[in-house]
């Protein structure tokens, strides 16, 4: 957290203090003085609508033959926002978007999400009317945008899959950091602020401006203007993430219709791979096993396809929705059905072996990478500020949650998942196939050289003998196998 200290000090001194001594904040039942609350170290969100209007929504529910529950009419509500800081024990103004003025100054915000917007503690969409990077990661040109998001993450559950995201390799992980978030002077709890899903080609997704697609099988497709109909499921559809559904011309649309048509069917063809860049598929799908998502409906399938052209396939860049993870311990998650469970049962073993690659790159360190990763956090400033934010939490609602129980619940749930998942999809890897391509071939007498000589991370399925090493024995007795198959 040095280096976020270091960047934080600069942009501090780029920009005057505020004075926050006389500034009050409703925290629960009692009233704490704004510098109070930027004291536990957390970033501090403040913003102040035009006429202390509050966002709103209607609730509605899915029709007959649909599921979920979803919101519409959701106000955007114009307003001002303002960051503080406590850097070097000074409070500081980190940013100031100035009053609304379109597309000037100021922001919007409205509530977004689905069934996380029935809770008390809504979850925020904001809108700059002038690009800025929020994180304030020191590089404002690459990482500036107008949209950010505010989610509920008490448990530590999409940070921690944040963080499994990236050492999978998955396209895009967005970032995110803690905050506080104070609404119209009154304090509305600890959120992660995240990077939102859009295209932006330096920094979020990278799609054509004039000819690619951000889209989504969405399981709340019904309450959306504009979708695509998906032939495996009628409680799955397709949606819009870009361009907005109110721009899609006729003729987009009628692509998107015959890509979709195209690419459900090329699943249970040997020739899906022509069609979707199978390595984001399969990160995908292993991110999702590895947390034990139980909700596949709401698992957010996105996907990107850069340009019409036929170079460019469908690519599944991330992952987002975790609320109902760690739920399957002793089995695949449940993202194992509809399209997934198509690709690993198509006798194409691409897929297969993409996915058993991407496993074998981490799982002799995935246990020691993740949690090592967790208690980091925890020790770092951002987890010891989290621990003294969520005193506030527990002015504000009488719940507490210690930070350091949650580090220790994600890291119990990735140690006792290791042996069942591990065991489960070294059972679909080729005995000896040190390359995973699925063959035993030349080439994997290749890839056990390039191990030994440190040109490769060696891996347990190296060790053809089982000794514990990877060495010229196994070389040896690989080459005898492949003579004696001959």
């Amino acid at each position: 957290m040095i280096a976020w200290a270091v960047v934080m000090s600069i942009m501090a001194s780029r920009v005057a203090a505020a004075d926050v001594t006389a500034t009050t904040v409703a925290v629960g039942d009692s009233i704490m003085t704004l510098s109070q609350v930027v004291a536990t170290g957390l970033p501090v969100l403040c913003v102040e609508t035009v006429e202390h209007e509050e966002p709103a929504c209607d609730y509605v529910s899915a029709p007959a033959g649909c599921m979920g529950l979803g919101i519409s009419n959701a106000t955007k509500v114009p307003g001002r926002l303002t960051v503080y800081q406590r850097i070097g024990g000074v409070d500081s103004l980190m940013y100031d978007s100035g009053d609304y003025e379109k597309d000037v100054s100021g922001m919007t915000i409205k509530i977004r999400g689905n069934s996380s917007a029935y809770y008390d503690k809504k979850p925020y969409k904001i809108k700059l009317q002038k690009k800025r990077d929020l994180l304030f990661r020191g590089n404002e040109s690459m990482y500036k945008d107008k949209n950010w998001v505010l989610l509920r993450d008490e448990m530590l559950r999409t940070m921690a899959a944040f963080k499994v995201s990236r050492l999978v390799g998955m396209v895009w992980t967005p970032g995110c950091r803690y905050v506080n978030v104070v609404l119209n002077g009154v304090y509305r709890g600890v959120y992660l602020l995240c990077e939102s899903v859009e295209r932006n080609p330096d920094c979020r997704l990278n799609v054509d401006k004039n000819t690619g697609f951000i889209f989504e099988c969405d399981p709340y497709w019904w309450n959306e203007g504009v979708y695509v109909t998906s032939t495996h499921s009628p409680s799955y559809n397709y949606t819009f993430k870009y361009p907005d559904e109110d721009e899609i011309t006729p003729q987009q649309l009628a692509y998107m219709q015959g890509l979709v048509a195209a690419y459900e069917a090329s699943l249970t063809t040997p020739d899906y791979p022509k069609l979707i860049d199978v390595t984001s598929f399969a990160a995908w799908c292993l991110v999702h096993d590895i947390e034990g998502s139980k909700d596949e409906a709401g698992a957010n399938r996105y996907y990107t396809k850069y340009d019409t052209t036929s170079a460019s396939k469908i690519v599944m860049p991330m992952v987002w929705d975790f609320d109902m993870s760690e739920r399957t311990p002793s089995e695949w998650s449940r993202c194992h059905s509809v399209h997934m469970s198509i690709l690993f049962n198509n006798p194409n073993r691409t897929y297969v072996n993409e996915y058993v690659r991407l496993w074998c790159q981490i799982r002799d360190h995935f246990v020691d990478d993740i949690t090592s990763s967790m208690n980091a956090f925890e020790t770092a400033d951002e987890g010891v500020a989290l621990k003294a934010a969520n005193k506030l939490e527990l002015i504000k609602t009488g719940s507490n949650y210690p930070v350091d129980r949650y580090v220790w619940w994600r890291n119990k749930w990735f140690t006792e998942r290791y042996p069942w998942l591990d065991a489960a999809i070294m059972a679909m890897h080729v005995p000896h196939d040190v390359d995973v391509d699925g063959s035993v071939g030349i080439s994997d007498v290749v890839a056990l050289v390039d191990m030994m000589l440190g040109n490769a991370p060696t891996m347990s399925i190296g060790d053809i003998n089982g000794d514990g090493i990877v060495g010229i024995d196994d070389v040896s007795d690989l080459i005898d196998e492949l003579l004696a198959a001959d």
